[in-house]
């Protein structure tokens, strides 16, 4: 079940890559001074003195109004069906106000879904200590490392159904350079067994396991391309969410 190389050259491909080059994504970029710096920074100073009930809130008003006019210029409408073009392996499945997306798939007899939350701050430390423990750069398909970039990563849950009983979950960490395997486990999940017993971390195998399980994935069209437009996705999302959260809070003040 190897990805061909007519899907490697599929137009979405091609897409996926430019999209995780245009992302605007804060953690993707080393900080840089906003252009309303000053203008933020002057509402916040006025917020050190106490002040009476309808002054706080109209204070607090005019602070959620400027984070809201932040957002809007950073999120983007975007028509992920015209801008990949036809071709891509999974369907997707997004639920607004939710901090997580589904892409399933159907190959052969298997059913793969693939459940993606929104971007985590990655620790620096932690991140080191990943890095070591995944395969050499040979099974990264071209991603260099690049601790700027490492800012921030994707949680992931792939999930390869057989059958309607059972199931192989495989939790993983997308980088913007590599995508690390974390734990397997059997599903579904239940009370009535340890998950002691049904889990393992993948740090803990034999590398040879370990780069197994990486071309496992990559036959299943978990490949780089899919991950490049899983983030340009999933920052664009916390984007729109954290857009709509701004919004509610504001709406609630006013009432």
């Amino acid at each position: 079940m190897a990805i061909s190389s007519a899907l490697r050259r599929a137009p979405w491909a091609a897409a996926a890559r430019g999209l995780l080059a245009s992302r605007s994504g804060w953690r993707a970029r080393p900080p840089h001074p906003h252009p309303h710096r000053a203008e933020r920074s002057a509402l916040l100073s006025s917020l050190s003195a106490p002040q009476p009930g309808a002054a706080a809130d109209a204070q607090l008003l005019r602070v959620i109004n400027y984070e809201i006019s932040c957002a809007q210029q950073d999120c983007k409408k975007r028509d992920w069906a015209k801008e990949l073009g036809e071709g891509f392996p999974f369907e997707i499945q997004d639920t607004e106000g939710t901090n997580r997306i589904t892409l399933t798939r159907r190959d052969q007899k298997e059913r793969i879904e693939v459940e993606a939350f929104l971007p985590s701050p990655a620790d620096s430390v932690e991140q080191n200590g990943e890095q070591e423990d995944q395969v050499g750069d040979d099974d990264r398909e071209g991603h260099g490392s690049n601790a700027a970039a490492n800012q921030y990563y994707i949680p992931l849950v792939v999930k390869i159904h057989k059958g309607t009983t059972s199931s192989l979950e495989i939790s993983c960490r997308s980088y913007p350079d590599e995508l690390a395997i974390e734990s397997l486990a059997f599903g579904p999940r239940d009370g009535s067994v340890d998950s002691s017993d049904v889990e393992a971390r993948i740090s803990n195998l034999p590398k040879e396991f370990q780069q197994a399980f990486n071309f496992y994935l990559k036959s299943r069209a978990i490949s780089s391309d899919v991950m490049d437009f899983l983030h340009a996705y999933m920052i664009n999302k916390e984007c729109h969410e954290y857009l709509a959260w701004l919004r509610k809070v504001k709406g609630l003040i006013k009432r």
